[in-house]
Parts: C-alpha cells; structure tokens; sequence
C-alpha cells in the first residue's frame, strides 16, 4: 500500500533541489540536439508528483516543460512545434499535476496519466519506433526499479533512448541487510537516510520474498555476497554501496552502451546517499551528460563543501578529485589516457573518445584536463589531433574541441 506522507511535497529540499538540476542542465541540450534529427521526441516523467511544491518551487515536470518551450521558441529550425510530445505519470496527485501544467499546454501534446509507471510505461511507449524517447525515473521507492521492464525498452526499435534515473543506493544496500538479518545500525553510511525520504518505500524483512524483490531491482543475487563481506567486516558500509553500484552499472552495461553516475549528497558536507545514473546508447549523450556531472561536482563539492575554495593541488594543476571525491594525479589520468589510445580505433572522434574514457572510468576530471594531456601527447608524438575546418577564418590554426555540425575533432593514433 501507498504510504500517506502528507509532507512529501510541502518544500523542496537541497537534496532534491541538486538531482532538479542536473535534470533541468542537461534536458535544455538535450531537446537542442535531438530536434535536429528530424525525429518524433517524447519526454516521460515517470514519477511526476503534483509538479511543483507547495513552497512555490518547480518540480520536475515544470523544470522538463520550461526546457521544452525555451528550446522550441529558440530554435532557429522549421515546423518544430509539437516535435516534443510529454507525457507524465503519477498515482496519487494526478489532478493537481494537471492544474499545475495546463500552462504548457500550447506548443505540443501533453498527457498526464493517473497510474503506476510499471502498469503504463509499455503501452505509452509501444508505438513509439523511430522516436528519441527520454525517460525521467525518479521512484518513489526502490521497489519501482524492476531491470526486467528496461530489457522491454530496447525492443521499440526508438531512434535513440535515453534514461536519467534516481537510485537510492545506500537505501538499497540498508535493506539488502535487512533481508539478510545482518545489523548496519552502528554504521555512519547509513545514518541521516531518514532524510531521504521515500513516498513509497519498500517493506523489506528477513524473508525470501524480500530477497526476490531486492534480486528483480539489481538484475541478480550478487548484492548477498556483498552484504557477506559487510557482515565479516572485511568493508564498511561506504565500501559496500559503492561495489553495489558498480555491479549494478555492468548489469545496466550489458544492455546499453554508456552508463554515467554521480552520487548525491543530502547536505553540504555530508558524504555521498544516493546516485543519479543516466543510461544511453549515443557518445554525444554519454558527452553531453558527463559535461554536466562534471559542472554539477564542481558546484556541490568546490563551492559548498569547501566554501568556494579550491584546494592547493588543484590550484596547482597537480592532481584532481574524481567524483568520487578519490583523489586522482594527473601522471594517473595520462596513463589511462594512454590506455585508451592503444586499445582503440586508429583514428576517433574526440566526443566519442571522450564519452568512451568516462563510461570506463567515471568522471575523473573535467574535460579541459583530458584536453591539455591529449595537448602534450601530440607535442610528445604520441598522437594526432585533427581538425576541421583546419584553420580559422583568420588563417590561424584551429584549437577548438567542442563539435558541432560544422566542426569536427579527430585523434589519430601514432
């Protein structure tokens, strides 16, 4: 049964606030890069809630739709009004999340449906083909994140599908020893999750349905043998979240091609409770996406937990913090660069090279970093960086490396 939180929705914390804005980042660019394809668009809020809070602050659906009209009325593209369709799903406050949205209902569909997402994400996708679909899943509880619905999308035969969803993973991992009778209650990992709150979570017990249920939402039983390690004591509670969700991404890997993370602090100073994971098929998505982790990182852990301050070494250029927080030296980041060039094609585009070297690594480093190492390799004659168009309009060699439709960055293996 629903649990009633009749609080839920009356403000909007920091927390929520931070995973807000790491949609309402990256949805503007997205829109901008998928209208050019000439391809149906359709924008699922798979969880919408009521679509604003009662303190006045925008949801999720608002933040999805204000995108939607400030790309449409910027594009400089023909007969695009309606090429967005949204659609937004929520149980409870369905006729609220209507009242809340009928300003937005000018420029293309809009459809709210009064349901669960698992009950109607099939059929709002089912005559989709050769669309670009967007899926926004921010569940009300873990319960909802069953991996047998995702191996159903890839068989739509979409354009391109793209997934933005919010894992409570230290949740998980709290009631993976719950499952299995094992005590956390002295563990500072899993301290200050009551502020994490969850409108419909899992009632989870020592029991087999439990461990079943918990088995559907991680594609497969291998979180037991990590609450096993927990238990003997040989990791800690950080330690254990943060196998889980490497196993988890593989499991997602081996049904799409990039998989991105980015953990979540409830407050400043606080470590890590939850991750945001995006999910794609496309190496400019993958790009895209973890240009704005990276902006995210710096704003949450730079600005906030270190007041504004950047460090002594990163002030040097001597080493980087990873989003992990893991402390990473730039002698570290060139090996793996040189990793990626040996094992890769002869010749790669830079987004896609780049993409590749975060879906293997994480975000590391900003991208300016892997820039300037790629810089010293091609002065070392270790590789070639190609551009076209070759030169500016000047006659000055080009240095760019953003590309575009008119603008192209290649590295070449020597």
């Amino acid at each position: 049964m629903t649990k009633d939180n009749k609080n839920f929705f009356k403000k909007k914390s920091q927390w929520s606030a931070v995973k807000d804005k790491l949609l309402g980042c990256y949805i503007v660019p997205y829109f901008q890069k998928v209208l050019t394809t000439g391809k149906p668009i359709l924008y699922v809020d798979c969880f919408a809630g009521k679509g604003k809070f009662e303190d006045g602050n925008p949801g999720s659906p608002l933040i999805a739709l204000k995108a939607r009209d400030h790309c449409l009325n910027t594009s400089k593209q023909k007969n695009i009004n309606g090429k967005i369709e949204t659609c937004f799903i929520e149980l409870n406050h369905a006729s609220e999340l209507s009242l809340n949205t009928s300003d937005y209902r000018r420029h293309g569909a809009l459809h709210v449906i009064s349901g669960k997402y698992e009950e109607n994400i099939e059929q709002v996708l089912s005559n989709k083909q050769g669309s670009n679909i967007f899926l926004y899943i921010d569940p009300y509880g873990i319960q909802a994140l069953d991996t047998s619905i995702f191996d159903k999308f890839k068989a739509y035969g979409f354009h391109s599908l793209e997934m933005l969803i919010n894992f409570n993973s230290f949740g998980f991992f709290r009631d993976a020893c719950r499952a299995m009778g094992t005590n956390y209650n002295n563990d500072e990992a899993f301290k200050d999750l009551a502020e994490l709150v969850e409108y419909d979570p899992a009632n989870v017990s020592t029991s087999k349905n439990s461990e079943e249920l918990l088995t559907r939402i991680a594609d497969g039983d291998y979180w037991k043998d990590i609450v096993a390690d927990y238990s003997s004591g040989n990791i800690d509670g950080y330690k254990a979240e943060r196998i889980f969700s490497e196993e988890y991404k593989k499991r997602l890997k081996q049904r799409y091609q990039y998989v991105l993370d980015m953990p979540i602090r409830l407050k400043p100073g606080h470590r890590p409770k939850y991750r945001m994971i995006h999910v794609c098929d496309h190496a400019d998505g993958c790009f895209l996406m973890a240009q704005n982790m990276q902006n995210r990182k710096d704003e949450l852990f730079t600005n906030l937990q270190q007041d504004g301050q950047f460090s002594l070494f990163n002030h040097m250029q001597t080493i980087s913090s990873s989003i992990e927080n893991d402390i990473i030296t730039v002698g570290e980041i060139r090996a793996k660069l040189t990793d990626q060039i040996q094992s890769t094609n002869e010749e790669t585009r830079v987004t896609k090279f780049l993409a590749n070297f975060a879906n293997k690594h994480g975000i590391l480093c900003d991208f300016k970093t892997l820039h300037n190492i790629l810089e010293e390799m091609e002065k070392a004659g270790k590789v070639e960086i190609v551009r076209s168009p070759a030169t500016t309009s000047t006659g000055r060699a080009s240095s760019f490396w953003e590309e575009s439709k008119e603008k192209h960055v290649i590295i070449r293996r020597r």
